[in-house]
């Protein structure tokens, strides 16, 4: 590769056959965490059109502009995790998608298939569920199997129960113990 680093390339597929692909633009990075060093591939990107949102913080509720993203997969987990940020790196939120867990289809290229269920993550922790009626209706359908589905509601719980915990020891914020190298809120490494 001349010296290089290889392009790195994510497939995301949707249980009725939909996908998108990209190049990631970041790459595969370790992160502590109390159970070891995680290895987690980090995307980040920004958006072609900049949007008005209002955020609840923990000094109240803010009228932001959403600018960028950055995406962390997990190999090991039901779940991706973007965190929307503004210019200056102020967190929009967090959005947690539940997935399979990232894998390699051949030589840097990666898939996960999207499960349907989200959790959206205010700065101050404030959570609201995401498409559970589209989630309820693939496992209807059967187009979501029943091991996967199990799979997403304990990967939901943990998520949830790590949100409560954080911000039980840290108050309503959190950002306020991301890890400092790679970004990552410490709610997401304790699911």
């Amino acid at each position: 590769m001349n010296g290089r680093t290889p392009r790195i390339y994510y497939r995301k597929e949707k249980l009725r056959g939909a996908c998108w692909e990209y190049q990631i633009e970041g790459g595969w990075i370790a992160v502590p965490s109390p159970a070891g060093d995680r290895r987690l591939l980090h995307h980040r990107f920004a958006f072609y059109r900049p949007r008005q949102v209002e955020v609840r913080t923990a000094a109240g509720v803010e009228r932001l502009q959403r600018t960028a993203a950055e995406q962390w997969f997990f190999p090991d987990r039901w779940f991706s995790l973007l965190r929307f940020t503004t210019d200056d790196d102020r967190t929009i939120g967090y959005y947690v998608n539940f997935s399979l867990p990232l894998r390699e289809l051949r030589a840097n290229y990666y898939q996960d298939l999207d499960l349907e269920l989200d959790l959206w993550l205010d700065p101050d922790g404030t959570a609201t569920e995401l498409d559970r009626d589209e989630f309820d209706a693939e496992v209807a359908l059967t187009r979501l199997r029943p091991d996967w589905a199990e799979a997403v509601e304990v990967a939901y719980g943990a998520v949830s129960r790590a949100v409560v915990a954080t911000i039980a020891e840290d108050g309503p914020d959190l950002d306020h113990a991301r890890d400092p190298d790679h970004g990552l809120p410490r709610f997401i490494l304790r699911a």
